[in-house]
């Protein structure tokens, strides 16, 4: 019964938080000059999560990204985060250091994080704003942080482990027929 009301809860979620478009080509900037850039992580699934280093609820999300992380990276799943507040590039270097995001952490401009998210720009997004890119770089689904999913820790974890299963499956639903041709000609 519990599993049907959290799978019910997940498409609920899902559906809500659909936006298919292609991923903006955004360069993130690191604390260390380099800049990371999203193309390199086309084939697995990507989680951008884009967040203010003074967020509290951010510092909660970094701690459940981390253990996705953990979890799905085996698997093909690649967590990046960056910062998008104001003077982010001095900010971000101390943040990483107090919670050790087991991912890579960058920063936006504003009107980088505005093209990467496809914000309105008269909108003032709530953070974090989690971003979920298939395997061919389309933006799938995104949340903000004043969406329903996000209000709870245990939805927000159950949905980014839902979601996250659900592509990492996808891509590997694709791949398995041309991997079954291929054994049976060996």
């Amino acid at each position: 019964m519990l599993f049907r009301i959290a799978a019910s809860f997940w498409l609920l979620a899902a559906a809500y938080g659909a936006t298919p478009r292609p991923l903006a080509d955004v360069p993130i900037q690191t604390a260390d000059i380099r800049k990371i850039d999203l193309k390199q992580y086309r084939g697995k699934v990507v989680l951008l999560a884009l967040i203010s280093t003074e967020c509290i609820h951010c510092v909660q999300s970094i701690e459940i990204l981390n253990r996705a992380q953990k979890d799905f990276g085996p698997r093909g799943f690649q967590v990046i985060s960056a910062a998008i507040e104001e003077n982010a590039a001095y900010k971000i270097g101390a943040f990483a250091s107090r919670y050790r995001p087991a991912f890579p952490l960058g920063y936006l401009d504003r009107e980088s994080a505005i093209k990467i998210a496809d914000i309105p720009k008269d909108m003032r997004p709530f953070v974090p704003i989690l971003m979920f890119i298939d395997r061919k770089g389309t933006v799938r689904y995104q949340f903000h942080g004043d969406h329903q999913v996000m209000r709870q820790e245990k939805q927000e974890e159950q949905t980014i482990r839902g979601i996250a299963g659900r592509l990492l499956i996808e891509g590997s639903e694709k791949s398995a027929p041309k991997a079954q041709a291929a054994a049976k000609r060996q």
